[in-house]
């Protein structure tokens, strides 16, 4: 009877600290990482990809910085909803209920709308079936979302590229199966093994990186000559955004234990400064910069301010402007090709956002209120699951 009111009394506790936990601020934080990696990707479009991104910053374009950040978020909810439900199939199943619907809207329009306004014909009187088909199963299985759509933007700088960040759906799709397979084995009970991986993550990406520097390899986006360099390009990837993932859920772990003053990130921020101005090169530049960033979006996103009310009914819009924005500027500047980076952004942005409204009101309010009510029946919160 000792130990069962014990396990009550525990179980009311964790209850009672996750019901504090009102992440008001989340959709609104999330959409403003997503509108400056929306940025990043405007301000290089019209000038091809040898060219940095503007606010280029420690010699890291911000989209970079902005997707790790959407990765550590990602990290963070997963480990908050793991605790709240403790299902790792409800899990899995809440992250494709939510992605996979507007990632299909996303396909539909590239095939019947895009391809037959902009798309070129096909050679010798045939038909791009098998092109549209396999490009379907590629990007919805996340097998390969960043799938290259030939005979669509053949000319432009960024050839045949009309996904953008969607290459990274293979990678949380990677992080989700593992954060499951870790919550099964009890790997993510424990907040001290959490923290262990975490660093484990960080210290292993920054010695792939120095190898990589020392030895030559393909690590960029070019293909890789070997099986070596293309295991090694792929682990280095994977390391890039499994380290800022796993620090989101350590931000979660230890929510209530990490002080809120503004001296910690923007320390970070300094030091990345200091190491970038002083020392020729370290990977631990991009670490502390985005130890910085990172800490700041957390702090942000876990504000227990009032939300200004017309913040409060913007809905999430998220997912869909990751999705959206690239090919809305990359379809702007076909159309517009003498947009510079400023103009282009300012007209294609809100192109994204329009798509976005409509996807949401027409696919992911319902499903995001039904695997609300499902998963979360005492307390209805579909945007900040």
């Amino acid at each position: 009877m000792t130990n069962i009111a014990f396990q009550m009394r525990d179980q009311f506790k964790v209850n009672k600290n996750q019901e504090q936990i009102r992440l008001a601020w989340l959709g609104p934080v999330r959409m403003m990482v997503i509108a400056f990696i929306a940025f990043g990707y405007a301000s290089t479009m019209p000038r091809g990809p040898e060219n940095a991104e503007y606010f280029n910053m420690f010699g890291y374009d911000p989209s970079w910085y902005g997707i790790q950040i959407i990765f550590m978020m990602s990290g963070f909810l997963a480990l908050r909803s793991l605790q709240r439900h403790g299902s790792a199939l409800k899990f899995l199943l809440s992250r494709a209920l939510r992605n996979l619907p507007t990632l299909a809207v996303f396909t539909g329009l590239v095939i019947l709308v895009l391809f037959p306004l902009f798309g070129m014909p096909a050679a010798n009187g045939e038909t791009r079936i098998d092109q549209h088909i396999q490009y379907l199963i590629k990007v919805l299985t996340c097998v390969n979302p960043s799938e290259l759509t030939p005979g669509l933007l053949d000319n432009a700088l960024y050839m045949c590229v009309v996904q953008g960040g969607i290459w990274t759906f293979r990678w949380g799709m990677v992080a989700f199966i593992a954060t499951a397979a870790l919550w099964l084995v009890g790997g993510l009970r424990d907040r001290r093994i959490l923290a262990l991986l975490t660093l484990g993550f960080v210290m292993l990406y920054a010695a792939i990186v120095v190898y990589g520097v020392q030895n030559p390899i393909a690590t960029s986006s070019a293909p890789s000559s070997t099986s070596h360099d293309q295991m090694l390009k792929y682990s280095l990837l994977g390391l890039r955004l499994g380290w800022v993932y796993l620090l989101g859920m350590c931000m979660y772990a230890f929510k209530d234990s990490l002080s809120r003053s503004l001296a910690i990130p923007f320390g970070f921020l300094t030091l990345a400064g200091v190491q970038f101005i002083f020392l020729p090169w370290t990977p631990f530049i991009e670490i502390c910069a985005e130890l910085g960033l990172g800490y700041l979006a957390f702090l942000a996103m876990t504000s227990q301010r009032a939300l200004p009310t017309s913040l409060a009914r913007l809905p999430d819009l998220s997912l869909g402007l990751y999705i959206y924005n690239w090919p809305a500027a990359q379809i702007t500047l076909l159309v517009m090709p003498s947009l510079t980076p400023y103009p282009l952004f300012a007209i294609s942005f809100p192109v994204t956002v329009f798509l976005s409204i409509i996807t949401w009101f027409l696919v992911s309010r319902k499903i995001n209120l039904s695997l609300a009510r499902r998963l979360y029946p005492q307390h209805v919160a579909p945007q900040s699951a």
